[in-house]
Protein backbone atom coordinates (compact mmCIF):
# COMPACT_ATOMS: atom_id res chain seq x y z
CA UNK A 1 0.00 0.00 0.00
CA UNK A 2 2.72 2.84 0.83
CA UNK A 3 3.98 2.20 -2.45
CA UNK A 4 0.62 4.33 -3.93
CA UNK A 5 0.58 7.88 -3.30
CA UNK A 6 -2.36 7.53 -1.43
CA UNK A 7 -0.74 4.88 0.89
CA UNK A 8 2.40 7.09 1.57
CA UNK A 9 0.25 10.43 1.89
CA UNK A 10 -1.72 8.60 4.39
CA UNK A 11 1.26 7.65 6.41
CA UNK A 12 2.75 11.45 6.45
CA UNK A 13 -0.68 11.92 8.08
CA UNK A 14 -0.28 9.29 10.43
CA UNK A 15 3.32 10.34 10.78
CA UNK A 16 2.82 13.98 11.56
CA UNK A 17 -0.17 13.05 14.10
CA UNK A 18 2.16 11.27 16.14
CA UNK A 19 4.70 13.41 15.93
CA UNK A 20 2.54 16.45 17.36
CA UNK A 21 1.03 13.94 20.03
CA UNK A 22 4.50 12.88 21.16
CA UNK A 23 5.19 16.75 20.89
CA UNK A 24 2.17 17.91 23.43
CA UNK A 25 2.71 15.04 25.67
CA UNK A 26 6.31 16.26 26.47
CA UNK A 27 5.13 19.65 26.76
CA UNK A 28 2.50 18.91 28.97
CA UNK A 29 4.21 16.46 31.25
CA UNK A 30 7.59 19.43 31.59
CA UNK A 31 4.13 21.79 32.56
CA UNK A 32 2.45 19.89 35.15
CA UNK A 33 5.22 18.07 36.54
CA UNK A 34 6.96 21.69 37.26
CA UNK A 35 3.28 22.61 38.53
CA UNK A 36 2.83 19.75 40.89
CA UNK A 37 6.55 19.99 41.95
CA UNK A 38 5.82 23.64 43.23
CA UNK A 39 2.52 22.73 44.53
CA UNK A 40 4.33 20.01 46.86
CA UNK A 41 7.17 22.58 47.78
CA UNK A 42 5.02 25.32 48.66
CA UNK A 43 3.28 23.06 50.96
CA UNK A 44 6.73 21.43 52.79
CA UNK A 45 7.83 24.96 52.91
CA UNK A 46 5.28 26.01 54.72
CA UNK A 47 4.83 22.87 57.17
CA UNK A 48 8.60 22.84 57.82
CA UNK A 49 8.50 26.66 58.54
CA UNK A 50 5.23 26.15 61.11
CA UNK A 51 7.47 23.39 62.58
CA UNK A 52 10.70 24.76 62.50
CA UNK A 53 8.91 28.04 64.75
CA UNK A 54 8.04 25.85 67.53
CA UNK A 55 11.18 24.61 67.33
CA UNK A 56 13.25 27.83 67.41
CA UNK A 57 10.87 28.53 70.18
CA UNK A 58 11.24 25.86 72.40
CA UNK A 59 14.65 24.29 73.63
CA UNK A 60 16.54 21.84 71.93
CA UNK A 61 15.98 19.78 75.31
CA UNK A 62 11.82 19.65 74.64
CA UNK A 63 11.64 19.21 71.18
CA UNK A 64 10.46 15.59 71.00
CA UNK A 65 7.03 16.76 72.31
CA UNK A 66 6.60 18.95 69.54
CA UNK A 67 8.26 16.67 66.84
CA UNK A 68 6.19 13.64 67.85
CA UNK A 69 2.94 16.06 67.84
CA UNK A 70 3.63 17.35 64.65
CA UNK A 71 4.45 13.49 63.33
CA UNK A 72 0.89 12.43 64.68
CA UNK A 73 -0.74 14.19 61.92
CA UNK A 74 1.78 14.21 59.56
CA UNK A 75 1.63 11.31 57.28
CA UNK A 76 5.09 11.65 55.57
CA UNK A 77 8.67 11.00 56.97
CA UNK A 78 10.44 12.84 58.95
CA UNK A 79 14.05 13.18 60.28
CA UNK A 80 15.84 15.92 62.90
CA UNK A 81 19.84 16.34 62.52
CA UNK A 82 21.82 18.45 64.51
CA UNK A 83 24.76 20.57 63.20
CA UNK A 84 26.92 18.00 63.95
CA UNK A 85 25.83 15.52 62.09
CA UNK A 86 23.67 13.45 65.00
CA UNK A 87 19.88 12.42 63.98
CA UNK A 88 17.59 13.40 67.11
CA UNK A 89 14.18 12.66 66.01
CA UNK A 90 13.15 10.22 63.27
CA UNK A 91 9.60 8.78 62.40
CA UNK A 92 10.21 6.53 59.43
CA UNK A 93 12.73 4.92 57.57
CA UNK A 94 16.02 7.67 56.75
CA UNK A 95 15.57 9.98 54.21
CA UNK A 96 18.70 9.87 53.55
CA UNK A 97 18.89 6.52 52.98
CA UNK A 98 15.96 6.27 50.68
CA UNK A 99 17.41 9.61 48.42
CA UNK A 100 21.05 8.94 48.28
CA UNK A 101 22.84 11.75 47.25
CA UNK A 102 20.33 14.09 46.18
CA UNK A 103 19.04 14.31 49.23
CA UNK A 104 22.68 14.68 51.16
CA UNK A 105 23.78 17.14 48.87
CA UNK A 106 19.94 18.92 49.31
CA UNK A 107 20.96 18.86 53.43
CA UNK A 108 24.50 19.84 52.71
CA UNK A 109 23.27 23.14 51.38
CA UNK A 110 20.60 23.89 53.85
CA UNK A 111 23.38 23.87 56.62
CA UNK A 112 25.83 25.77 53.95
CA UNK A 113 23.11 28.64 53.10
CA UNK A 114 20.61 28.71 55.65
CA UNK A 115 18.24 28.55 53.16
CA UNK A 116 15.22 25.69 52.17
CA UNK A 117 16.56 23.46 49.80
CA UNK A 118 14.76 20.52 47.67
CA UNK A 119 15.10 16.72 46.53
CA UNK A 120 13.86 13.99 44.94
CA UNK A 121 14.02 9.85 45.94
CA UNK A 122 12.99 8.61 42.36
CA UNK A 123 11.68 10.54 39.49
CA UNK A 124 8.16 11.90 39.72
CA UNK A 125 6.22 9.37 38.02
CA UNK A 126 7.75 6.43 40.08
CA UNK A 127 5.69 4.64 42.71
CA UNK A 128 8.01 4.89 45.15
CA UNK A 129 9.17 8.82 44.84
CA UNK A 130 9.44 11.17 48.06
CA UNK A 131 9.75 14.83 47.45
CA UNK A 132 12.15 16.46 50.52
CA UNK A 133 13.03 19.73 51.68
CA UNK A 134 15.60 20.63 54.20
CA UNK A 135 14.88 23.48 56.29
CA UNK A 136 17.06 25.06 58.63
CA UNK A 137 16.29 25.58 62.34
CA UNK A 138 18.21 28.63 63.89
CA UNK A 139 19.12 29.29 67.33
CA UNK A 140 21.01 32.61 68.42
CA UNK A 141 21.51 33.01 64.53
CA UNK A 142 23.12 30.31 63.89
CA UNK A 143 21.94 26.92 62.69
CA UNK A 144 21.79 24.08 64.97
CA UNK A 145 19.77 21.75 63.03
CA UNK A 146 18.22 20.66 60.01
CA UNK A 147 14.74 19.61 59.69
CA UNK A 148 14.04 17.18 56.72
CA UNK A 149 10.12 16.51 55.58
CA UNK A 150 9.16 13.94 52.89
CA UNK A 151 6.42 13.89 51.01
CA UNK A 152 4.98 11.06 49.09
CA UNK A 153 3.78 11.55 45.07
CA UNK A 154 1.93 8.01 45.00
CA UNK A 155 -1.14 10.12 44.54
CA UNK A 156 0.21 12.53 41.43
CA UNK A 157 1.34 9.46 39.93
CA UNK A 158 -2.09 8.11 40.17
CA UNK A 159 -3.34 11.33 38.34
CA UNK A 160 -0.75 11.19 35.65
CA UNK A 161 -1.25 7.22 34.97
CA UNK A 162 -4.83 7.91 33.73
CA UNK A 163 -4.30 11.18 32.01
CA UNK A 164 -1.44 9.26 30.14
CA UNK A 165 -4.11 6.27 29.61
CA UNK A 166 -6.63 8.35 28.48
CA UNK A 167 -4.10 10.85 26.26
CA UNK A 168 -2.59 7.34 25.01
CA UNK A 169 -6.35 5.87 23.96
CA UNK A 170 -7.18 9.36 22.49
CA UNK A 171 -4.13 9.40 20.69
CA UNK A 172 -3.99 6.04 18.66
CA UNK A 173 -8.17 7.14 17.79
CA UNK A 174 -6.93 9.91 16.74
CA UNK A 175 -4.10 8.80 14.28
CA UNK A 176 -6.91 5.98 13.46
CA UNK A 177 -8.88 8.44 12.09
CA UNK A 178 -6.25 10.77 10.49
CA UNK A 179 -4.80 7.58 8.49
CA UNK A 180 -8.08 7.01 7.10
CA UNK A 181 -9.24 10.00 6.71
CA UNK A 182 -5.36 11.01 4.83
CA UNK A 183 -6.06 7.58 2.73
CA UNK A 184 -9.96 8.97 1.75
CA UNK A 185 -8.79 12.47 0.71
CA UNK A 186 -6.26 11.05 -0.92
CA UNK A 187 -8.29 8.26 -2.90
CA UNK A 188 -11.11 11.13 -3.72
CA UNK A 189 -8.08 13.55 -5.09
CA UNK A 190 -6.56 10.55 -7.07
CA UNK A 191 -10.07 9.32 -8.52
CA UNK A 192 -9.95 12.08 -11.71
CA UNK A 193 -6.22 11.29 -11.94
CA UNK A 194 -7.23 7.71 -12.58
CA UNK A 195 -10.30 8.14 -14.92
CA UNK A 196 -7.57 11.13 -16.70
CA UNK A 197 -5.06 8.00 -17.39
CA UNK A 198 -7.62 5.38 -18.47
CA UNK A 199 -8.87 7.81 -21.12
CA UNK A 200 -5.78 9.04 -22.05
CA UNK A 201 -5.11 5.12 -22.51
CA UNK A 202 -7.96 4.77 -24.64
CA UNK A 203 -6.93 8.08 -26.63
CA UNK A 204 -3.70 6.66 -27.12
CA UNK A 205 -5.14 3.48 -28.54
CA UNK A 206 -7.16 5.43 -31.17
CA UNK A 207 -10.70 6.05 -29.76
CA UNK A 208 -10.50 10.36 -29.75
CA UNK A 209 -14.32 10.64 -28.70
CA UNK A 210 -13.79 9.54 -25.52
CA UNK A 211 -13.75 12.72 -23.27
CA UNK A 212 -13.18 12.84 -19.44
CA UNK A 213 -16.77 13.47 -16.76
CA UNK A 214 -14.85 14.18 -13.71
CA UNK A 215 -17.33 16.33 -11.49
CA UNK A 216 -14.65 16.60 -8.93
CA UNK A 217 -14.82 20.15 -6.89
CA UNK A 218 -11.43 20.73 -7.14
CA UNK A 219 -10.61 23.84 -9.13
CA UNK A 220 -7.05 22.37 -10.12
CA UNK A 221 -8.18 19.27 -11.38
CA UNK A 222 -11.69 21.10 -12.84
CA UNK A 223 -9.08 23.21 -14.96
CA UNK A 224 -6.83 20.08 -15.79
CA UNK A 225 -10.12 18.17 -16.98
CA UNK A 226 -11.38 20.84 -19.31
CA UNK A 227 -7.82 21.86 -20.69
CA UNK A 228 -7.17 17.79 -21.57
CA UNK A 229 -10.46 17.79 -22.76
CA UNK A 230 -10.12 20.54 -25.11
CA UNK A 231 -6.66 18.74 -26.06
CA UNK A 232 -8.73 15.39 -26.91
CA UNK A 233 -11.41 17.77 -29.37
CA UNK A 234 -8.65 19.29 -30.84
CA UNK A 235 -6.79 16.10 -31.25
CA UNK A 236 -9.97 14.45 -32.70
CA UNK A 237 -10.83 16.94 -35.11
CA UNK A 238 -7.49 17.34 -36.86
CA UNK A 239 -6.85 13.63 -37.03
CA UNK A 240 -10.53 13.85 -38.96
CA UNK A 241 -9.63 16.89 -40.47
CA UNK A 242 -6.19 14.91 -41.82
CA UNK A 243 -7.87 11.93 -42.52
CA UNK A 244 -10.59 13.73 -44.73
CA UNK A 245 -7.77 15.83 -46.41
CA UNK A 246 -5.74 12.62 -46.95
CA UNK A 247 -8.30 11.09 -48.44
CA UNK A 248 -9.76 14.01 -50.70
CA UNK A 249 -6.25 14.87 -51.82
CA UNK A 250 -6.06 11.44 -52.93
CA UNK A 251 -9.47 11.28 -54.62
CA UNK A 252 -8.60 14.75 -56.76
CA UNK A 253 -5.11 14.06 -57.79
CA UNK A 254 -6.04 9.95 -58.64
CA UNK A 255 -8.58 11.31 -61.52
CA UNK A 256 -6.58 13.38 -63.45
CA UNK A 257 -3.52 11.08 -63.15
CA UNK A 258 -5.57 7.94 -64.18
CA UNK A 259 -6.93 10.04 -67.07
CA UNK A 260 -2.99 11.00 -67.76
CA UNK A 261 -2.28 7.34 -67.70
CA UNK A 262 -5.37 6.56 -69.92
CA UNK A 263 -4.65 8.63 -72.48
CA UNK A 264 -0.84 8.25 -72.46
CA UNK A 265 -1.77 4.19 -72.83
CA UNK A 266 -4.17 4.73 -75.28
CA UNK A 267 -1.51 6.99 -77.31
CA UNK A 268 0.92 4.07 -77.48
CA UNK A 269 -1.49 1.49 -78.42
CA UNK A 270 -0.84 2.52 -82.51
CA UNK A 271 0.67 4.47 -84.57
CA UNK A 272 -0.47 8.45 -84.58
CA UNK A 273 0.05 11.31 -87.05
CA UNK A 274 2.03 14.62 -85.57
CA UNK A 275 -1.58 16.62 -85.31
CA UNK A 276 -2.87 13.46 -83.14
CA UNK A 277 0.28 13.58 -81.55
CA UNK A 278 -0.04 17.48 -80.02
CA UNK A 279 -3.72 17.58 -79.76
CA UNK A 280 -2.92 14.32 -77.10
CA UNK A 281 -0.16 16.41 -75.74
CA UNK A 282 -2.31 19.40 -75.34
CA UNK A 283 -4.42 17.54 -73.17
CA UNK A 284 -2.50 16.14 -71.11
CA UNK A 285 -1.00 19.06 -70.88
CA UNK A 286 -4.20 20.94 -69.48
CA UNK A 287 -4.50 17.59 -67.26
CA UNK A 288 -0.97 18.51 -65.33
CA UNK A 289 -1.46 21.98 -65.25
CA UNK A 290 -4.58 21.37 -63.45
CA UNK A 291 -2.37 18.48 -60.89
CA UNK A 292 0.06 21.78 -60.71
CA UNK A 293 -2.76 23.72 -59.23
CA UNK A 294 -4.22 21.22 -56.61
CA UNK A 295 -0.64 20.88 -55.40
CA UNK A 296 -0.02 24.65 -55.48
CA UNK A 297 -3.07 24.87 -53.56
CA UNK A 298 -1.93 22.17 -51.19
CA UNK A 299 1.88 23.85 -50.58
CA UNK A 300 -0.13 26.98 -49.58
CA UNK A 301 -2.13 25.63 -47.45
CA UNK A 302 0.14 23.64 -45.27
CA UNK A 303 2.51 27.21 -45.38
CA UNK A 304 -0.43 28.18 -43.84
CA UNK A 305 -1.10 25.75 -41.25
CA UNK A 306 2.41 25.92 -40.39
CA UNK A 307 2.85 29.54 -40.23
CA UNK A 308 5.09 30.06 -42.86
CA UNK A 309 2.76 31.56 -45.35
CA UNK A 310 4.57 34.65 -46.75
CA UNK A 311 3.25 38.17 -46.70
CA UNK A 312 4.43 40.89 -47.54
CA UNK A 313 2.54 43.71 -45.66
CA UNK A 314 2.78 47.20 -47.12
CA UNK A 315 0.32 49.85 -47.62
CA UNK A 316 -1.84 48.79 -49.91
CA UNK A 317 -4.79 50.69 -52.35
CA UNK A 318 -7.59 48.31 -51.89
CA UNK A 319 -9.98 50.46 -54.18
CA UNK A 320 -7.55 50.02 -57.29
CA UNK A 321 -6.50 46.97 -56.80
CA UNK A 322 -10.86 45.61 -56.48
CA UNK A 323 -11.45 47.70 -59.58
CA UNK A 324 -8.34 46.11 -61.21
CA UNK A 325 -9.65 42.40 -60.58
CA UNK A 326 -13.03 43.22 -61.20
CA UNK A 327 -12.06 44.87 -64.76
CA UNK A 328 -10.11 41.50 -65.27
CA UNK A 329 -12.73 39.26 -65.24
CA UNK A 330 -15.42 41.40 -67.61
CA UNK A 331 -14.20 39.32 -70.67
CA UNK A 332 -15.08 35.97 -68.76
CA UNK A 333 -17.95 37.23 -67.30
CA UNK A 334 -19.37 38.38 -70.59
CA UNK A 335 -18.59 35.09 -72.65
CA UNK A 336 -21.76 34.17 -70.41
CA UNK A 337 -23.53 36.79 -70.88
CA UNK A 338 -23.05 38.04 -66.92
CA UNK A 339 -22.53 41.68 -66.05
CA UNK A 340 -20.25 42.90 -63.09
CA UNK A 341 -21.90 45.67 -60.91
CA UNK A 342 -18.92 47.46 -58.95
CA UNK A 343 -19.58 49.57 -55.65
CA UNK A 344 -16.58 50.57 -54.39
CA UNK A 345 -15.81 53.36 -52.22
CA UNK A 346 -12.39 55.38 -52.87
CA UNK A 347 -9.09 55.92 -51.07
CA UNK A 348 -9.48 52.51 -49.33
CA UNK A 349 -6.24 51.50 -47.85
CA UNK A 350 -4.58 48.74 -45.20
CA UNK A 351 -1.69 47.09 -44.79
CA UNK A 352 -1.16 43.96 -46.47
CA UNK A 353 -0.29 41.94 -49.20
CA UNK A 354 -1.44 42.60 -52.46
CA UNK A 355 -0.68 39.59 -54.10
CA UNK A 356 -2.47 37.66 -51.63
CA UNK A 357 -5.45 40.09 -51.37
CA UNK A 358 -5.81 39.55 -55.61
CA UNK A 359 -5.89 35.85 -54.91
CA UNK A 360 -8.64 35.86 -52.99
CA UNK A 361 -10.61 38.19 -54.59
CA UNK A 362 -9.81 36.30 -57.69
CA UNK A 363 -10.50 33.10 -55.94
CA UNK A 364 -14.20 34.65 -55.10
CA UNK A 365 -15.19 36.29 -58.67
CA UNK A 366 -14.38 32.57 -60.18
CA UNK A 367 -16.38 30.99 -57.60
CA UNK A 368 -19.42 33.43 -58.20
CA UNK A 369 -18.68 33.39 -61.71
CA UNK A 370 -19.00 29.30 -61.70
CA UNK A 371 -22.71 29.48 -60.03
CA UNK A 372 -24.33 32.48 -61.65
CA UNK A 373 -27.07 32.03 -63.96
CA UNK A 374 -26.40 33.32 -67.68
CA UNK A 375 -27.91 37.07 -68.44
CA UNK A 376 -27.68 37.41 -64.32
CA UNK A 377 -25.13 39.91 -62.47
CA UNK A 378 -22.35 39.56 -60.01
CA UNK A 379 -22.14 42.30 -57.54
CA UNK A 380 -19.11 43.44 -56.09
CA UNK A 381 -18.91 45.89 -53.52
CA UNK A 382 -16.16 47.40 -50.18
CA UNK A 383 -17.43 50.28 -47.95
CA UNK A 384 -15.90 51.62 -44.67
CA UNK A 385 -17.75 50.17 -41.54
CA UNK A 386 -16.05 51.01 -37.72
CA UNK A 387 -12.86 51.29 -38.77
CA UNK A 388 -12.88 48.24 -40.95
CA UNK A 389 -13.27 48.07 -44.83
CA UNK A 390 -16.05 45.44 -45.91
CA UNK A 391 -15.64 43.36 -49.15
CA UNK A 392 -19.44 41.47 -50.74
CA UNK A 393 -18.89 39.07 -54.06
CA UNK A 394 -22.61 38.07 -54.39
CA UNK A 395 -23.78 36.69 -56.98
CA UNK A 396 -27.81 35.33 -58.17
CA UNK A 397 -27.14 31.40 -58.43
CA UNK A 398 -28.74 29.14 -56.26
CA UNK A 399 -27.48 29.75 -53.16
CA UNK A 400 -26.75 27.27 -50.49
CA UNK A 401 -28.07 25.53 -48.09
CA UNK A 402 -27.64 26.62 -44.22
CA UNK A 403 -26.21 23.53 -43.14
CA UNK A 404 -23.73 23.29 -45.78
CA UNK A 405 -22.18 26.98 -44.97
CA UNK A 406 -20.47 25.78 -41.54
CA UNK A 407 -18.43 23.23 -43.71
CA UNK A 408 -17.74 25.61 -46.54
CA UNK A 409 -14.33 26.80 -45.89
CA UNK A 410 -12.86 23.46 -45.59
CA UNK A 411 -10.30 21.97 -47.48
CA UNK A 412 -11.92 20.13 -50.84
CA UNK A 413 -15.63 20.51 -49.35
CA UNK A 414 -18.06 21.03 -52.01
CA UNK A 415 -21.29 22.72 -51.26
CA UNK A 416 -22.90 19.82 -54.30
CA UNK A 417 -20.47 17.45 -56.20
CA UNK A 418 -23.16 17.05 -58.78
CA UNK A 419 -23.04 20.86 -59.79
CA UNK A 420 -22.15 21.34 -63.10
CA UNK A 421 -19.44 24.23 -63.34
CA UNK A 422 -18.43 26.21 -66.27
CA UNK A 423 -14.98 25.47 -66.27
CA UNK A 424 -14.55 22.11 -65.13
CA UNK A 425 -14.73 20.56 -61.80
CA UNK A 426 -12.37 22.17 -59.44
CA UNK A 427 -10.77 20.82 -56.24
CA UNK A 428 -12.00 23.11 -53.40
CA UNK A 429 -9.34 24.41 -51.91
CA UNK A 430 -10.20 28.10 -53.16
CA UNK A 431 -12.63 29.11 -50.20
CA UNK A 432 -10.28 27.38 -48.10
CA UNK A 433 -7.01 29.44 -49.12
CA UNK A 434 -9.53 32.60 -49.35
CA UNK A 435 -9.78 31.97 -45.04
CA UNK A 436 -6.22 31.29 -44.61
CA UNK A 437 -5.17 34.35 -46.66
CA UNK A 438 -7.76 36.71 -44.95
CA UNK A 439 -7.10 35.27 -41.29
CA UNK A 440 -3.31 36.34 -41.64
CA UNK A 441 -4.46 39.74 -42.14
CA UNK A 442 -5.79 39.73 -38.92
CA UNK A 443 -9.36 39.95 -41.24
CA UNK A 444 -12.61 37.59 -41.17
CA UNK A 445 -14.55 35.99 -44.28
CA UNK A 446 -17.92 34.58 -44.20
CA UNK A 447 -21.23 33.83 -46.36
CA UNK A 448 -24.53 34.52 -46.44
CA UNK A 449 -27.18 32.55 -48.52
CA UNK A 450 -30.21 31.03 -49.05
CA UNK A 451 -31.21 28.28 -51.50
CA UNK A 452 -32.41 29.86 -54.63
CA UNK A 453 -31.66 33.34 -53.44
CA UNK A 454 -27.91 32.93 -54.60
CA UNK A 455 -24.33 33.64 -52.20
CA UNK A 456 -22.72 36.68 -51.01
CA UNK A 457 -19.12 35.97 -49.78
CA UNK A 458 -17.80 39.13 -47.00
CA UNK A 459 -14.14 39.43 -45.90
CA UNK A 460 -13.62 42.64 -43.07
CA UNK A 461 -10.13 43.76 -43.28
CA UNK A 462 -8.65 46.81 -40.75
CA UNK A 463 -8.27 50.01 -42.11
CA UNK A 464 -4.73 51.69 -42.04
CA UNK A 465 -4.90 53.94 -39.45
CA UNK A 466 -3.25 57.12 -41.17
CA UNK A 467 -3.56 60.83 -41.26
CA UNK A 468 -4.33 61.62 -45.12
CA UNK A 469 -3.74 65.23 -44.23
CA UNK A 470 -0.24 64.68 -42.49
CA UNK A 471 0.62 62.38 -45.24
CA UNK A 472 -0.13 65.25 -48.00
CA UNK A 473 1.63 67.73 -46.10
CA UNK A 474 4.52 65.27 -45.85
CA UNK A 475 4.70 64.94 -49.53
CA UNK A 476 4.23 68.32 -49.86
CA UNK A 477 7.44 69.14 -48.00
CA UNK A 478 9.51 66.39 -49.36
CA UNK A 479 8.60 67.78 -53.01
CA UNK A 480 9.78 71.17 -51.78
CA UNK A 481 12.77 70.24 -50.28
CA UNK A 482 13.54 68.18 -53.66
CA UNK A 483 12.86 71.67 -55.65
CA UNK A 484 15.36 73.74 -53.54
CA UNK A 485 18.13 70.69 -53.64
Amino acid sequence: MFRTFRGRLALLYVSLELGILLFAGVVLYTALANRVYNEVDEQLVNQAASLASKLEDTSIYFWSAPMNQFADHYAGAIQLISANGIEIFRSDRSLIDRGGNDVSRALGMAFRSGHPAFASTESLLNKANIRVIAFPIFSDGRIVATLMLGHSTADIRSVFNLMYLIGGILGIISILISAAAGYYMAKRALDPIQEITRIARAVAAGDLSRRLTSRAQEKEIGVLVRVLNKMFADLETSFITQKRFTADASHELRLPLTILKGEIEVALRHPRSEQEYQQILRQQLDMIDRIQRIVNDLLTLASADAGQLEMIQTELDLSLLLQEVGQQHLILFDSQHISLDMEIEDDLEIMGDATQIERTMMNLLSNAFKHAPEYSTIYLSAHVTDRSVIICVRDEGPGIAEEQQGRLFDRFYRADDARCRKDGQGAGLGLAICKRIVDAHDGDIWVKSRPGEGAAFFIRLPLMAIDKGHQQRLRHVVAENADAA
